[in-house]
């Protein structure tokens, strides 16, 4: 049988993913957040200038960075918070917040005119992080071989809806509201239908241990997303006020970005079963050193250039993000809101942090050729220093734990923090049924026939041993894989997955088992 969206102990081994086009409603918000953020088009009037596009820009960052904290702490603490909250009224909130945008320079001015865009700009931002949580939340419930797809897929059907309203609204006279308002209600309306799925699988539990746990597997990206967030913040900004015009300033972006989206779903679609995601956002930081390094050179002739590629490599890192966020939630269990909240809020706050220094740069022009070369050299800096972390922590993540005598005895669960000391155990009562899930829908064919007691007595022992070392749902997947000898080819095409993933897998089940091959690990099963 095929997986089911909604991370259900369907199993994923055999004919692949199961993929229902309502998972890309995900891409409908997207691009109605974008339309908000990035343009201009529903300024009109007075209203319509760079400065007040950053005020939007700022207020709807805040709010939104506010209701994912806020909506994260509840769901953290009760995990049913999430349902209990109307989600048509977030949508309301959506609607509302445009309409007040839109309606801000043809009917109001002065005060009254700032009055109504903070507050369009604060309803927007409530919604936008409703819906950026919940997105978060129902794909951390799908299994991954079906996220990795639908996170490019989102980014570019995000990037041509983007693109055709904005060209639509070019050439026809026709209110841009009309064209925007219509994309938060069909997300909300995917968003119900996908909820439905993931309606089945296990709820999370409120276990703050494995949040911490979760969140530290996410060090190097939250890392990651502060430098990223930090130089677009920037780089749009300084783009916007030098081009005295955000529409300008976003013709030459919305083009590179469907052009990078297509790359990047076709890169994955070809390489999903050798490439790694959780690693190809290293591969933008070479690309965003080369960028600021010949920024001072090209900038004050060709800015716009300089957006577009950032705006690109943003677009592929949110991309990464959206993926590795749900992976997360997926492997360990734990809500998407919460993950997913905690890593939005730092990436606004650093993007926020990047849009003031590109205003206050831009604010005196006779020192904005100074400045930017000392933000440049700054970035290239944090850039490098980011390899290095990276390549530092991917070397010590190879480090095999030491050798224990246990004399044919069961190594004890402790022994689970030995490799890196990171490692916080699960509540044995909410891991015993969800390891004993995760293992029932990745045990080989051979091992499958409910009628066979030594086919049960296995899935017993796998998911004892899950249980026993805190293996997370992904690692409890491979484990009978390994017991069986199989490769990482095999299981790699088995599971949908990078066979480097597998390799990941294996060595973080060794790390946390204590053992330091997959003959120990057979015989490790054997004497369970």
């Amino acid at each position: 049988m095929a997986a089911s969206l909604g991370g259900t102990s369907a199993s994923p081994t055999r004919l692949g993913p199961t993929l229902h086009p309502r998972y890309l409603g995900l891409a409908l918000f997207w691009a109605c957040s974008m339309l908000t953020f990035r343009s201009s088009i529903l300024l009109n009037g007075p209203a319509d200038t760079p400065e007040f596009n950053t005020l939007v820009t700022v207020v709807s960052f805040l709010a939104n960075m506010t209701t994912l904290l806020s909506i994260s702490t509840l769901v953290e603490s009760d995990p049913n918070s999430l349902a209990k909250l109307p989600p048509w009224l977030f949508c309301a909130f959506v609607v509302a917040g445009l309409a007040c945008i839109g309606a801000a320079g043809a009917w109001f001015q002065d005060a009254a005119l700032v009055a109504i865009l903070v507050a369009g700009s604060a309803l927007t931002g409530v919604g936008y992080g409703y819906f950026w949580g919940s997105w978060a939340d129902v794909l951390g419930r799908a299994h991954p071989s079906s996220t990795a797809f639908y996170a490019p897929a989102a980014f570019l059907l995000t990037a041509m809806v983007f693109l055709v309203i904005v060209l639509v609204t070019a050439v026809v006279p026709v209110p841009p509201l009309l064209l925007i308002v219509p994309l938060p209600v069909l997300s909300l309306l995917c968003l119900t239908r996908c909820r439905a799925d993931a309606g089945q699988a296990p709820s999370p539990r409120a276990d703050g241990r494995r949040y911490l746990t979760a969140l530290g597997s996410l060090a190097p990206l939250i890392i990651a997303a502060l430098v990223f967030s930090f130089l677009f913040g920037f780089a749009w900004e300084t783009t916007v006020l030098s081009a005295n015009s955000a529409s300008q300033a976003h013709e030459l972006p919305l083009v590179l970005n469907l052009v990078a989206a297509v790359a990047l779903l076709v890169f994955v679609v070809a390489t999903r079963r050798h490439i790694n995601l959780t690693l190809a956002y290293q591969i933008l930081i070479p690309i965003s050193i080369a960028l600021f390094t010949t920024t001072p050179f090209f900038w004050h002739a060709q800015p716009v250039v300089f957006n577009a590629i950032m705006s690109a490599v943003h677009g592929i890192f949110d991309v990464i993000i959206w993926y590795m966020v749900a992976t997360t939630a997926y492997d360990f269990a734990v809500s998407g809101f919460v993950i997913g909240g905690l890593v939005r809020a730092i990436s606004i706050l650093a993007r926020l942090v990047g849009i003031g220094i590109g205003y206050l740069i831009m604010l005196i022009p006779e020192m904005d050729g100074g400045a930017l070369i000392g933000v440049c050299v700054g970035a290239v800096y944090l850039l490098v220093i980011l390899l290095w972390f990276l390549w530092r922590s991917n070397r010590h993540l190879t480090v095999r734990p030491p050798n224990t005598e246990n004399d044919g005895a069961v190594p004890p669960a402790s022994c689970s923090q030995c490799a890196l000391g990171t490692h916080l155990p699960e509540a044995p009562e909410v891991a015993a049924a969800e390891s004993a899930e995760a293992v029932t829908a990745a045990v080989p064919a051979e091992t499958e026939a409910s009628d066979d007691p030594d086919a049960a007595s296995e899935e017993a022992v796998f998911a004892l041993i899950a249980e026993d070392y805190g293996l997370t749902r992904r690692e409890a997947e491979v484990l009978p894989y390994l017991a069986k000898g199989r490769s990482a080819r095999v299981i790699a095409e088995a599971l949908f997955v990078s066979e480097s993933t597998i390799r990941t897998h294996t060595r973080r089940i060794l790390e946390k088992t204590c053992l330091h091959s997959k003959q120990d690990l057979i015989d490790l099963v054997d004497r369970y």
